[in-house]
C-alpha cells in the first residue's frame, strides 16, 4: 500500500478516536501493516472500531488480518478448502492427515486406500 492511501485510513481513524497523525505516524504504521492493501486495512480498523471500545493499534489491524505468523501470509480461501475436503477424503478412507501426506506419493498405498 503507498504511504497516501494509508494516510487517507489514518484520517479516518482520527475523525473516529481524534488521534494526531502526522507524517511520523503514517511512516510507523507504514513500516508495520504496509505490505498490505488499503481496503484490507481499512476494513480491519473499521471492524475493530465496531466491536472494540479503545483506539486501534497496527497489531490489531494484523490480527484481525489473520496473518499467519510463520510466514506472514494472510490465509488463502482456496488452500482452507483444500484442506478441508483432504481431512474429509481421508476420514472417509479411514486414515490420518498425517499418514496421507506422508505417504500421498505412493501410488500403491494411495491406490490400496482408495479402494477401501
Amino acid at each position: 500500500m503507498k504511504k497516501s492511501e494509508l494516510a487517507i485510513v489514518l484520517a479516518w481513524v482520527s475523525s473516529v478516536d481524534g488521534r494526531l497523525i502526522n507524517e511520523m505516524t503514517v511512516e510507523a504504521w507504514h513500516e508495520l501493516v504496509g505490505g498490505y492493501s488499503a481496503a484490507d486495512v481499512r476494513g480491519a480498523v473499521v471492524d475493530h472500531y465496531r466491536e472494540e471500545p479503545r483506539r486501534v493499534m497496527p497489531a490489531d489491524v494484523v490480527k484481525r488480518l489473520q496473518v499467519d505468523p510463520e510466514t506472514g501470509v494472510l490465509p488463502s480461501a482456496t488452500d482452507e478448502l483444500l484442506a478441508e475436503q483432504k481431512a474429509d477424503w481421508c476420514k472417509a478412507h479411514g486414515v490420518t492427515v498425517a499418514e496421507f501426506d506422508a505417504n500421498q506419493h505412493d501410488l500403491e498405498w494411495v491406490t490400496a486406500v482408495s479402494n477401501v
